[in-house]
């Protein structure tokens, strides 16, 4: 077959490929504009303050990070045992001066969008042979649906530590993920990608409960696969799994993770059986009210690229099998996602677990796409053996005229990703109290467009210029007011009967910093 007709599938691929990238840089370009107003609260001071003071101490920035490393044992023991996350939150960008923190965002959201990039390539490019359309339009949907529809906006973007315990961690857990799944498909070991795969088992197992627990479940299932399929391959995924597990012990063995317990959430734990009951409810629950119109839209213009790519390389990727247990293994995955916080609280948690939930979720969602549509296909050709187009991994290529397939699969799921556009542009145009302000990059642009933004930037500033410039050590600060929603995680308190107090006051070598009423 010439290239020419290889290359047919590729055009409607690519056309869907730069309407799915158009999209998420449209939902990137407003959380990227308000990033600049962005400004530490309450952990970010509690875990960074002993660098921030370091660094100013001493002037010397291996003198901060010196400090930021010194907290990872002191927390294991006294506060919780998620010892890289620790250390990560210890060095968070206000550390080295306020302006900094306005990196904190862009850092998250970059880290997300490549992590996914990387993930998505070396499923669908390297082990699925699909053509580059096909990676970068469910790369570019699954990072939109992430970042515009994510529980807390705020907690997963903005406030850089609860965004780096969660959502980087989940990005690092896919680039774990996609490191096994390339080095179990090669067909001799590769030292350096097999260490890095276990240098980054070490960081994903010192990170939050959550995403842990699902990388170990999700790198067991993987060697499972393997050991049905290819045997030797699941000899390279074991050091990574090992280390992967252990890490998880050790940070859940921490002793300060029993005081952090009788400290909180005393009594409030569920029990083994409790756990395990109600993270299937929770799990089934929050799989239907998150599958609402969005996810689904974009799970919808997924199928048609999936499908046609899947159809064009039926004869040169791995057979998909059991589609149906590979949904009920994802359902599993999902709702062993709540058992963390089940059994230590009993509840399903704050916003920032939820987000890290909702993005595993839609990760699940569109490997589903894309199983259930390589199955589709391969039954299909088995059926029929057609003889159509196989598109090279890449898809590169002359172009060739698209048949009419083709046109009416990238018609279709062009109409998806305009659907999606158009929606949130109405929600954009609808009142302030439209359901609109739970979409991220929608409430981004009107706190932007109104002005809001800037006028939180202004009143933050103006509140460390009058800490810095009191003569005592005693300050009263005004509280914040017309606050964006994605920015603000909350405000100081009236009194320093607090640790968010304690540590601003701190912070600034001051011995009382509290909030009072202003002018609004």
């Amino acid at each position: 077959m010439g290239s020419s007709a290889r290359a047919g599938g590729s055009r409607p691929l690519a056309w869907s490929a730069a309407a799915a990238a158009l999209l998420l840089v449209a939902c990137l370009v407003p959380l990227v504009l308000i990033s600049r107003y962005n400004h530490s609260y309450a952990d970010d001071w509690h875990y960074g303050v002993w660098a921030h003071l370091a660094l100013e101490d001493t002037g010397s920035v291996l003198a901060a990070l010196q400090a930021a490393l010194e907290q990872v044992p002191k927390a294991w023991v006294e506060w919780q045992g998620t010892y890289a996350a620790i250390f990560l939150m210890a060095v968070q960008p206000g550390v080295f001066g306020e302006q900094c923190y306005a990196l904190a965002a862009p850092l998250i959201m970059g880290a997300l969008v490549c992590a996914s990039l990387f993930f998505w390539h070396v499923v669908l490019v390297e082990r699925l042979r699909m053509a580059r359309g096909a990676w970068v339009s469910v790369a570019c949907v699954t990072c939109f649906l992430q970042l515009m529809l994510m529980p807390s906006a705020v907690e997963g973007i903005f406030w850089y530590n609860s965004a780096v315990y969660y959502t980087f961690f989940h990005s690092l857990m896919l680039v774990l993920l996609a490191a096994l799944v390339r080095a179990a498909a090669w067909e001799r070991p590769r030292r350096g990608a097999l260490a890095w795969s276990c240098v980054l088992a070490v960081l994903v197992a010192g990170g939050n409960f959550v995403t842990a627990l699902v990388a170990c479940e999700a790198c067991l299932v993987l060697v499972v696969v393997l050991l049905a399929r290819a045997p030797r391959s699941a000899v390279r995924v074991l050091p990574a799994l090992v280390l992967l597990c252990l890490g998880t012990a050790l940070s859940m063995a921490a002793p300060g993770n029993a005081v952090r317990q009788q400290t909180q959430f005393p009594g409030d734990g569920l029990g083994v059986w409790g756990t395990v009951s109600q993270a299937v409810v929770l799990g089934v629950r929050y799989l239907v009210e998150w599958c609402d119109g969005y996810v689904l839209i974009g799970m919808a213009a997924l199928v048609p690229v999936v499908a046609w790519a899947a159809s064009a390389t039926s004869g040169a990727r791995p057979e998909p099998r059991l589609p149906g247990l590979v949904t009920f293994v994802s359902c599993a995955l999902f709702c062993s996602s709540f058992t963390p916080t089940l059994f230590s609280m009993g509840e399903e948690g704050p916003g920032r677990v939820q987000n890290a939930r909702f993005e595993l979720l839609v990760v699940l969602l569109a490997l589903n796409v894309v199983w259930w549509c390589c199955w589709a296909a391969d039954r299909r050709r088995g059926r029929a053996c057609p003889q159509g187009p196989v598109v090279p991994a890449g898809g590169d290529g002359p172009r060739a005229r698209p048949s009419s397939a083709e046109r009416a699969a990238a018609a279709f799921s062009a109409s998806c990703v305009a659907v999606l556009a158009l929606a949130c542009c109405l929600t954009l145009a609808a009142p302030d109290e439209a359901p609109g302000e739970e979409l991220s990059a929608v409430s981004a642009a009107r706190s932007l467009a109104s002005g809001e933004a800037a006028a939180y930037d202004e009143q933050a500033w103006e509140r460390i210029e009058t800490i810095e410039g009191a003569l005592t050590s005693y300050v009263e600060v005004p509280y914040y007011h017309d606050v964006p929603r994605v920015l603000l995680m909350g405000d100081i308190r009236g009194d320093m009967d607090n640790y968010i107090n304690y540590r601003l006051a701190q912070w600034y070598r001051k011995s009382a910093i509290v909030g009072v009423a202003g002018e609004g």
